[in-house]
């Protein structure tokens, strides 16, 4: 038995010791080599087989970390060749190109030229200069960037916010971009695309989903949308197209001028048009005096509202999501929409999970709190409708046109639709909390 403590003493001795040998050998290959260059130079890095991290220091030299490291140097021009992780800190204004990056790279504080031809993982950018991606096989997040930003093809998401320009070829995934001080030129998406608060013109030669804008200062030429359109804002004094295979929403500002050509099968419009005319799915009109020019062509629907008849409370203007607000005009018709997509699969999985005489008693349970619930959205949408009536007509006395007389009162929602929308209550699809933040908007 005292051997046998004895051997097992030994034995993790003998561990401890390999372990802090082996800790050793790491921290001594880990270990930081430096050279002295100018205040802006070349540094290539062939490969890197791991992580890479680069940051930028006050000092004109290169300080290198990482495991299984090869460097070459040359007079102001160092290649650096890594197995694994790799840790790099630079001049602020040297010029760095990376050919391969097989895990996570970040950089920060770069103001040289940066040229990035591939990275498995995902890529993190804070305050570079130009800046060329050729393809990123993960997400791509940027931002203070002072130059053009240039990716060619990303096979995840985008987002990118304070940059110069931005030059987008292929987006596999969605794309959000905030405060761009020039332009964006985007080729390719195949996911949801938002822009927001851009200087410069804004070009989209083809999204196969949906794209949001708001805030553009440039002239402006979304086309090839497979998805639908929403617009936020004015625009330039330029010629702006749209065109989308789905609907096409816009608010527009009250008082900011429009010359307005709109085609679809169904158009919606309520700004106070001058000189309004429709012909052939063709709507034409004026607002107030200007060069603003919009195309809006839309296999869809094309909907036209002013942009104040919203009240803010129910659009969300937190960072990075595109606002939204509520149109009560068409709620019925959402609901019912939203709601017929997902009900049977609801409830068949609500029936599997408690039985058809439960699922029966909080259906009728259900019915209950549905009709009041609807009356109370019933109240709310009256509400919102006569407030934005009011304030549609006081802004249109500057168009010399009277206000439009309030639509017909919506019939109520069925029973049914009562019923389906509880159901979603009671079967989890939205929280307590959730269900509970609408109810109180509603009685507002």
């Amino acid at each position: 038995m005292c051997r046998t403590k004895k051997a097992a003493n030994t034995f993790k001795y003998l561990l401890i010791r390999n372990l802090l040998i082996n800790e050793y050998l790491q921290v001594m290959i880990m270990a930081e080599q430096k050279y002295y260059t100018s205040s802006s130079p070349q540094v290539s890095v062939t490969r890197c087989g791991g992580d890479l991290v680069i940051n930028t220091g006050m000092e004109n030299a290169v300080a290198i970390s990482g495991a299984d490291v090869e460097v070459q140097e040359a007079v102001d021009d160092l290649t650096i060749n890594a197995g694994g992780d790799l840790k790099l800190v630079l001049p602020t204004a040297a010029n760095l190109r990376i050919e391969y990056a097989g895990g996570d790279l970040v950089i920060r504080n770069l103001a040289g030229d940066l040229s990035l031809e591939t990275a498995r993982g995902d890529v993190v950018l804070t305050g570079v200069g130009h800046t060329k991606v050729n393809v990123v096989h993960g997400d791509i997040a940027a931002k203070n960037c002072n130059g053009l930003l240039s990716i060619q093809t990303l096979h995840g998401d985008a987002a990118l916010r304070r940059v110069a320009d931005a030059a987008l070829g292929v987006i596999h995934g969605d794309l959000a971009v905030q405060v761009v001080n020039g332009r964006v030129d985007l080729h390719e998406s195949y996911g949801d695309v938002s822009l927001r608060s851009v200087s410069g013109d804004v070009t989209i030669s083809q999204c196969a989903r949906d794209v949001n804008l708001r805030n553009l200062g440039g002239r402006t030429a979304v086309q090839n949308v497979k998805g639908d359109i929403r617009l936020v804002g004015g625009l330039s004094a330029a010629e702006h197209i749209f065109a989308a295979t789905g609907d096409i929403i816009v608010r527009w500002p009250a008082d900011a001028p429009l010359n307005l050509s709109a085609t679809a099968p169904q158009i919606m419009n309520r700004l106070p048009l001058d000189k309004e005319l429709e012909v052939d799915h063709t709507l034409t009109g004026r607002l107030g005096d200007g060069e603003t020019t919009a195309t809006f062509t839309a296999g869809g629907r094309i909907v036209l509202k002013e942009e104040q008849m919203v009240n803010p409370r129910w659009q969300d203007e937190s960072d990075g999501d595109f606002a939204f607000g509520f149109d009560f005009a068409d709620l019925g018709e959402q609901i019912g929409r939203q709601v017929n997509e997902q009900i049977s699969r609801i409830t068949s999985n609500f029936e599997t999970k408690f039985g058809p005489d439960y699922a029966e008693k909080m259906a009728q349970k259900a019915a209950r709190k549905a009709e009041e619930a609807a009356r109370k959205a019933e109240q709310a949408a009256e509400r919102m409708r006569q407030r934005a009536e009011r304030q549609g007509a006081r802004q249109t006395g500057g168009y010399g046109r009277p206000a439009a007389p309030p639509p017909p009162p919506r019939a109520k929602a069925s029973a049914d639709e009562q019923i389906k929308i509880l159901k979603m209550v009671e079967q989890g699809i939205i929280s307590p909390d959730e269900a509970a933040t609408l109810l109180e908007a509603l009685e507002r």
